[in-house]
Parts: C-alpha cells; structure tokens; sequence
C-alpha cells in the first residue's frame, strides 16, 4: 500500500506537468496568431486568464466525456458478444504491447467506481454467455445421443412435415396421441390391464394402395390436368398426393408415371358427377422384397368382347402396351386390368358381381406374374420352416405388412408359452392345441401358426383367397401341409353350417374388418363356451376399436371369457387408428 505523501507528491507532479502543457500549447497558438492583439496588464494577469481559460475546457470536455463514458463501454462490450455469438470467437485481436491506462483527462480515463462497475457488467454478460453456452451444448449433445437412438424417427417426421394439411398424417408427430389410442389405452386403463402401444417406421411403410383418379378445376372452373390422390375424409375432393412420405418410394413413383401418362395418351379421368370418364382407380401394391409393383387398372367399363370394336377398348390396350413397355422404368411386377361399371356414385373400388357379370371375367391378368410373394420376418419367434405367402390384386393384403408381421410374432410366443403351460399342468394331453382363423384372407396369421397347432382350419367369404393359401401349403414341409384345410366362406355360415367351434378349435383367432365380429359369431363363441371340445383361448386382432369395445363387452360380461393380455399396435402411423391384439381366456367354473 503507497503512503500518502508519495501519492500528494504525484498528483502535484502531474497537476504541474499539465499547467505546462497548457501554458504552452496557449503560448504556441498565441505565437502563431495571423492578428495583432495587445494585451494590457502583466504577464501574471495573462497567464491567470489562460489558465483559467483552459481550466474552463477541460472541466466541460471532461464531463462530455463522462456522460458518454458508460454509453461507450456497454457498445463495446455489446459487439465483442455479438461477435462472438455470431462466429464462436472474440474477433478483436489484442496488441502485442501493453498498453497504458489513460490518465486523467484523456480520452478513456475512468474512476476506480467506473472501472468496478464495468469489470461488474463484463462477468456478468460473460456468465450469462456461459450459460447459455452450456445450455446449447446440453441441448447438442441431448440432439445427438436421441439422433443415435431414433435417428429413422426423426429423419421420417422431416420427411412428413410439409405434409401437415393432409388428414391422414393429423397425428404424424406423435403418432400415439390419436384419439383411438388414448382412446383404447384408457379403456384397458380402466379394467386394470397393461396395455403397451407399438411403433415402427413411419414413413415408406404403406405398401399397399387404391388411390382414386380424378380431374382437378383451376381457379377458373377450367378442368386441368389428371390426380390421382387420396380422398379428404367423409368427401370426395382430393388431395394430390407428390412424394407421399407414408408410401413406399415405387408407389410414388408410379404415381408421378402414371399421372404424367394419362394426360400423354388421352386416358379421361372418372367423372363421379356424371358418370363419364374411363379410369377410376388405381391399385398398387409392392413386392417388398424387390421393390417391383402389382399395378391394377380398374376400369369404368364391362369387360369387352373379344371381336367388337369398342373406342374405350382401343385406348385401354395402347395405354396398357404402353405401360409394358415402360416396365424397367416404373419396375413394373405385373399388370392387372378390373372391370367396374357400377352406378357413378358406387363407393365400392372393386365390382364384386353386380350387373350379372362373373366374378372371374372381371378381372383380367395382362402381364407378369399372377401372385406377389411375402416372407414375414419373425424374429424373436421363428417358424421351422419358410411360409411364403401369394397375394394376387383381388385379395386382402395388409397395407402395413412390416408392422404386421410384430403382431403375429406376439400370438406366436403367446401360444407357444400357452402351450408349454397347457403341458405341464397335464400328464395326458401333450399334443399341440387345435387351431380356427376367422376372417382369415389367404391365411395370413394362420398358416404362420402352422408348426405350433396340430391342426389348422382358415375360413373367408373371398373365393379368391383359397387358391392363395393353397399354393402356400403345398410349399411347405408334409408335416405341416398335412394339417392345413380351407373353408371358403363367411364366419357365420362356416360356424352355422360346419359347427366349426365344437371340434378342433381349442384356439380360435378372429380378424374381422373394421366393424367387428359378426353378431352370430360373437353369441357362437359365447354359446360354444361351456362345450368340452369349444375354443379355450381366443386371439382378437382388432382394426375397429369402438368394435372391439362392444364385442369385448359381450364377451366379459358373460361371464365366460376374461381378457389375459392386450397390446396395441400402430399400423397406420399419424391417422386415427390403433391395431389392438387381445387375448381371452375361458373362465371355468369362476376360474381361469
């Protein structure tokens, strides 16, 4: 610490060196003067004059300094951080020389009190900057570490995002905010059962699609060009759908061709108001292995007769010769042609016989092979042998096989730790359990349950779908295709007319459509309860959750049936919609 003389003789020194300097620089500019001036009075007076002349000066320059001392400061201090926010680094160089502190009365001088408060000011926005650098770097690292985890997650919701106004991604960013799933996971909620929803990939999932062929209007009222997108719900305006992120990339493709070819050829859109045009729909499905398309053309016509002119037949062989030609192109699989001249207002895609027209003659096979093939992956658990399933364009396919397949996976590990408790509780019974698919399709869950039931009975009303799941059977191993048969008909008549439930069914699985069970079938399974030989584990596989509530319902309050498990699963990520997979149990005498 200086003592206090040491530091009066200072200020003396430095009050002398600036009496000095002012003296001179007044003598200097006195000197140099162009005017004569005559002073009167001695030279102390002179000097007295000047002095405080100069007094004068620096007292007002010194507080125009200090009031714009601190204004200074802070806009120094605001672009070294806005720099560095800018470029990550302080771009001002700092000089190799130590430089002086300014004295007093030069420009920069400050106070001890101003030098504090702006040393305050600097930790201050140097802590605030610290901060919001940590803050950045967490919310970095927390980025990265999510993107290593869900990085097709977040890549799909990139891909969905411009997509907003399309009411079948409402849901997209959190696919398990839907109505239906909050829906069905407070219902399970409520009966104290656990209820886990299921996600997969969101986008370039769907690999299945019936999209409608329409002429959109300019602001004008003039037609323009041909659409094939999807319908806003509960209307029929569409929505063009370009580089649709839930289709799989050939189906969109395939959309851009076949827009583009249709204005090309003259191939007229349907006209829904008056029943003209000549294109309904178009239906594609893909082949997941290769990525080739199933491309259906379906036609607003009767099938044509071989040997008469028809103009509408003539454009719809040069536009199919055309699209064969383009095979490689649009990695076209096979080609299909469906006849449907229903009433203009018909919602129906497909024309299921009405007119008096067969079934067979409306459909016609014009190029390619007749069947796409499917392998589902299965693996946590795997069957003893390949089952390859045959999908032609007039049989059910699920849309979202890649999602589909986790849900037969589930009712397989079920039923094998069913059945593995079913023998050990008895000494006698050690074959394996009897197995009947409701609502079957071409035996899409069943004949993947083939190795772990001694028997296997599928039923659907589709006539189409029993030679699919024949040409499966006779693919696999003697053992299982001998236990394979199929029942071409509806649930009720194949439970009124075959008495299904009261042999070999000792597991019953139901995939019925949106609506639900079938009133007869749900009081059947019911009825067939208290039977010796009737269904003791029933797997619902649900895509109507309102449905499902109300057959669920009947089922429990019974008294026969409780449910054992339940999951859900979304299959259509970003709708309103929840896949649910249940499992019942029959109560026996008030017990499980």
């Amino acid at each position: 610490m200086q003592t206090l003389p040491l530091m009066e003789k200072r200020k003396r020194r430095r009050g002398a060196k600036a009496r000095e300097a002012a003296q001179q620089e007044e003598h200097n500019d006195h000197k140099g003067s162009t005017r004569n001036i005559t002073i009167h009075g001695s030279h102390a007076r002179h000097d007295k004059i000047a002095n405080e002349a100069q007094a004068l000066t620096s007292v007002k320059a010194g507080q125009d300094k200090s009031l714009s001392l601190k204004r200074k400061i802070e806009q120094t201090l605001q672009k070294t951080t806005l720099t560095k926010d800018i470029t990550g680094h302080t771009n001002t160089k700092k000089s190799n020389k130590k430089q002086k502190a300014p004295k007093e009365g030069e420009p920069g001088f400050l106070t001890k009190t101003q030098m504090r408060n702006a040393r305050k000011r600097r930790a201050k926005q140097k802590k605030q900057q610290q901060a919001s650098d940590q803050k950045e770097s967490s919310s970095s690292l927390s980025s990265k570490n999510t993107k290593s985890k869900k990085n097709k997650t977040q890549q799909s919701h990139e891909k969905v995002s411009h997509h907003n106004n399309d009411p079948s991604l409402k849901y997209i960013h959190n696919p398990k905010s839907a109505p239906l799933v909050k829906k069905a996971k407070a219902y399970f909620t409520e009966k104290e059962i656990p209820y886990h929803i299921f996600l997969d990939k969101i986008t370039g999932w769907r690999t299945v699609s019936k999209l409608p062929v329409r002429r959109t209007a300019d602001n004008d009222g003039k037609e323009s060009c041909c659409v094939i997108g999807l319908f806003q719900p509960g209307s029929h305006s569409i929505v063009k759908v370009p580089d649709y992120p839930s289709h799989h990339p050939s189906i969109n493709k395939a959309i851009a061709f076949l827009q583009e070819q249709c204005d090309k050829m003259g191939v007229e859109p349907f006209n829904e108001f008056d029943g003209s045009g000549i294109l309904r729909y178009v239906c594609i499905n893909v082949e997941r292995s290769t990525g080739n398309i199933q491309l259906t053309l379906i036609w607003n016509s009767s099938p044509y007769i071989d040997g008469k002119d028809h103009e509408g037949k003539d454009v719809l062989e040069k536009f199919c010769e055309h699209i064969v030609s383009m095979a490689d192109t649009i990695q076209l699989h096979s080609l299909w042609v469906h006849f449907n001249s229903q009433w203009k207002h018909a919602d129906n895609i497909f024309d299921y016989g009405t007119g008096g027209s067969c079934k067979d003659d409306l459909w016609k096979h014009i190029f390619g092979p007749k069947y796409i093939e499917e392998v589902l992956t299965l693996p946590s658990c795997k069957l003893t042998e390949k089952v390859t399933l045959f999908f032609p364009p007039n049989v059910f396919r699920q849309a979202n096989l890649d999602a589909f397949s986790n849900i037969i996976n589930k009712i397989r590990m079920y039923i094998k730790n069913y059945t593995k408790l079913r023998q050990a509780s008895s000494s006698v019974d050690q074959k394996l359990p009897s197995c009947v698919e409701l609502y079957g399709g071409v035996g899409t869950i069943g004949l993947n349950l083939c190795d772990l039931v001694s028997k296997l009975v599928c039923s659907d009303e589709n006539p189409h779908n029993k030679a699919c799941f024949e040409k499966t059977v006779e693919s696999l191993s003697f053992k299982n295709r001998s236990k394979c048969c199929y029942i071409p008909k509806n649930a009720s008549d194949v439970i009124r007319q075959d008495s299904i439930l009261l042999k070999d069914c000792e597991i019953l699985v139901v995939d019925p459509p949106r609506k639900g069970l079938d009133e007869y079938v749900t009081k059947s399974i019911i009825d067939t309860t208290a039977r010796i030989n009737g269904p003791k584990l029933l797997v619902y596989v649900s895509c109507g959750f309102d449905a499902f509530i109300r057959d669920s319902e009947m089922l429990l309050n019974s008294g026969k049936w409780t449910i054992d498990k339940a999951e859900g699963h979304v299959l259509f990520p970003g709708a309103d919609a929840i896949e649910t997979l249940a499992f019942f149990k029959r109560v026996d005498n008030g017990k499980e």
